[in-house]
Order: structure tokens, then C-alpha cells, then sequence
């Protein structure tokens, strides 16, 4: 495992895919200058899988943390403190992250409980953060 460029991420899990994601984002100015005063986190949590991704926006600078997805009380939002969070299977992801669902689509299934999500206005600030890769 490459440590200087994964951190504290196991090399194939859940975490490593949202690293690959969003870590570009730190080479990018404009996502800099817009996030520059903004710090918040936000807890994907895929419930069919080991390691839920912590995503951590500190002044402009993006950081992913993989925690184990043993005990529930390791990814509260007391212990880690995060803003936002969003639990689902990793299919679902997925398909959130390929833009294959719209926000209809995902409402829907927050009603129909296949998606839990806590504090929702952060995690509209990931679509944001996927706009400036879209447009790189």
C-alpha cells in the first residue's frame, strides 16, 4: 500500500474509491478559492461494506479517512464529528455517483428507507465538490 498517497486507507475498499474521487479536488484553484473559509465533514456510510469514508473539507483542502464499519458507536456523529452523513449499499452509491439517479430518485428512496441520510444541506455541498471535477 502506497501510505504517502492513501493515508489511512486500505488499499480496494469503499474509502479508496471516494480518495480517487475527490482527492483531485485539492489540485484544483477554483474548488480552493470557493471552500477556502468552509470546514466541514461528511460520513458515507455503505452498510454492505467493511470501511465507511470520512470526508474532511478544511479551508479549501479535501481529506478521505477510512473507518471501520464494525460498531456503530465508532461512526457517530459525536465521536467523529461530522456535519452530514449518508448510510446505503455500495450499488446505491454508485449509482448516486455516476449521476445515474436523480434527486427525485433519491428522495424517493430515503421515503422508501433504502437510503438514510442525517443533515442533507451538507451533502448537497458533494454535488458541488463533483461540479469542479465535471468542469476540470
Amino acid at each position: 500500500m502506497s501510505e504517502s498517497k492513501l493515508g489511512k486507507i486500505k488499499e480496494g475498499t469503499y474509502p479508496e474509491g471516494v480518495f480517487n474521487l475527490y482527492n483531485p479536488l485539492n489540485s484544483i484553484d477554483k474548488f480552493k478559492e470557493k471552500f477556502a473559509d468552509e470546514t466541514f465533514k461528511i460520513l458515507l456510510n455503505p452498510k454492505d461494506g467493511q470501511y465507511a469514508a470520512l470526508i474532511t473539507v478544511n479551508k479549501g483542502t479535501v481529506s478521505i479517512e477510512g473507518i471501520e464499519n464494525k460498531d456503530k458507536k465508532d461512526l457517530t456523529e459525536e465521536k467523529l464529528g461530522w456535519n452530514g452523513m449518508m448510510k446505503t449499499t455500495k450499488a446505491l452509491f454508485e449509482e448516486i455517483g455516476d449521476g445515474k439517479l436523480s434527486q427525485s430518485d433519491i428522495i424517493k428512496k430515503v421515503v422508501a428507507r433504502k437510503i438514510k441520510m442525517k443533515n442533507p444541506k451538507f451533502l448537497i455541498k458533494l454535488t458541488e465538490m463533483q461540479s469542479f471535477l465535471e468542469s476540470d
